[in-house]
């Protein structure tokens, strides 16, 4: 490869040389000519070189306010799901509330403890008529079964007696 780059440089500064030796200007008149071109080059290339900085310049402030655009939209957008949350955490609290009140009676159990003492007092006397009626069903279906028991006991022995006297007849 530094062969072949090495024959570029020499192609170049041959190429160069024959140009100016076969020129059809004088030696002052190419200088000036190759100065104005070079200072051209030179210009348009400070000209690109401030294009290209306002261009930086435009892109990043561009991207400064699109970004601080999409920062805003995203916190709006998070403001707005919490403050939803927020409310429909509310909500189902107050639903609950409402429900456990509700099944309390619309009475706060916490807040009147003579009303609790009260509502204990009925739940025992409910408990022990409860207990009286359970007593009074028992000793119903012991009766009812011992009734039962004798008239199935009645039934067999009429059924024995019956099955006994065809065969007495034979």
């Amino acid at each position: 490869m530094a062969g072949r780059l090495g024959t570029f440089i020499i192609g170049g500064i041959v190429g160069a040389a024959a140009a100016l030796l076969y020129a059809p200007r004088t030696g002052e008149e190419t200088r000036a000519y190759v100065a104005d071109k070079a200072n051209e080059a030179w210009g348009n290339a400070q000209n690109y070189s401030n294009d290209a900085s306002n261009l930086g310049q435009q892109f990043y402030g561009d991207a400064v306010a699109k970004s601080q655009e999409m920062y805003q939209n995203a916190a709006e957008v998070a403001q707005q799901a919490y403050t939803r949350a927020a409310e429909t955490a509310q909500d189902v609290f107050n639903n609950a509330q409402s429900r456990v009140q509700d099944a309390a009676g619309g009475q706060n159990p916490f807040a009147a403890p003579a009303q609790n003492d009260e509502l204990r007092e009925k739940i025992e006397a409910a408990r022990a008529r409860i207990a009286a009626q359970v007593a009074k069903n028992a000793e119903t279906s012991q009766q009812v079964a011992s009734q039962i028991e004798v008239e199935a006991q009645a039934v067999v022995e009429a059924a024995g007696d019956a099955a006994a006297a065809p065969a007495e007849e034979a």
